[in-house]
This record gives structure tokens, C-alpha cells and sequence, in this order.
């Protein structure tokens, strides 16, 4: 076996179980905080609303509606939702920026601004479109999903409401 006293033993194993753990850290650090564009930063600045969160709510057949709807304003979400990630990353690059420019936070404010209301009015078009197609229920499932929030369902999952279990 090995020369090493008992307590020589479990200390290097502490060390080395500090910096194994060390080094998982600043690797998640640094994976998290890169500064390189990627596609999956692209997609968390400017992406489509998820149909998942309204589908769960609804039936087979006002599910397939959704969908149907979807597709039909797919272009037009996503050519309003690319401008709004855009102008959602300049803003964030003015306020990093130094030495820090009021004018190019105002820019990018404006530039938010316009991003902003055609995403709105692409949202609402499909939202109005959805509405006029989807049964009663489905409309009214809906509203109560809106008003309970994106995370009720797993806060009541985890408190045992049988009821919050996604639908199939």
C-alpha cells in the first residue's frame, strides 16, 4: 500500500476534491459569462414566444389550432423579434461601455423603443388571430395561464397539486 500516514491521506483527497471543484467552477464561470455571440445568447435575447407554455393549457384540438396559428405568423414574429435581441444587446453594450456615452444609451433606448412596438403589434396580430380561432374553453385556458405566470405549474407540482400536471 501506500507510505502515507491515514491523515496525510484524506488531506490530499480534500485538496484534490477543492480543486476539482474549483476548476468545475470557473469553467461554468466562464461558459456563462463569454463574451463571443452565441447562438444560444442569440436565441435568449431575441426569440419567438414559446407555443409550450400555452399548449400545455389547451386540448388536442385547440393545441392543433395553436399551432396552425402559429406557423401562419411565424415570419412575421420572428422578423420582429430578431431587432428587438439586436437592440436589446446594443443597450446592454452601452451601459458596459467606458468611458460611458449618455448618447448612445439614448440611441439604444429609441432603437428598444421602435424594436419594441412591431414586436408588440406581431404579438397581438397572433394573439388576436389565435383568440378568434380557439374554442371558449381554450380561450378561457388560456387567460388563466396568462394570469397564473409562467412558473405556477412547478411551484404546484411541488406542492402536490395533482391539477398542475401538463396535459396530453
Amino acid at each position: 500500500m501506500s507510505a502515507l500516514a491515514p491523515g496525510y491521506r484524506w488531506l490530499l483527497l480534500l485538496s484534490l476534491a477543492l480543486n476539482i471543484g474549483l476548476g468545475a467552477a470557473l469553467t461554468a464561470t466562464y461558459w456563462q459569462h463569454s463574451h463571443g455571440q452565441t447562438s444560444a445568447e442569440n436565441r435568449r435575447w431575441g426569440r419567438i414566444p414559446d407555443p409550450r407554455f400555452f399548449a400545455r393549457a389547451l386540448e388536442a384540438t385547440d393545441r392543433k389550432v395553436l399551432l396552425d396559428v402559429l406557423e401562419k405568423h411565424r415570419g412575421q414574429l420572428g422578423e420582429h423579434y430578431r431587432p428587438l435581441g439586436h437592440a436589446r444587446r446594443q443597450l446592454v453594450e452601452a451601459l458596459r461601455a467606458e468611458p460611458f456615452d449618455p448618447a448612445a444609451l439614448q440611441q439604444a433606448f429609441a432603437q428598444m423603443r421602435g424594436s419594441e412596438a412591431g414586436t408588440s403589434n406581431a404579438t397581438h396580430s397572433f394573439m388576436l388571430d389565435l383568440a378568434t380561432q380557439l374554442s371558449s374553453d381554450g380561450r378561457k385556458r388560456i387567460a388563466d395561464k396568462m394570469q397564473r405566470g409562467r412558473h405556477a405549474e412547478r411551484r404546484e407540482r411541488r406542492a402536490g397539486n395533482p391539477e398542475a400536471a401538463p396535459r396530453d
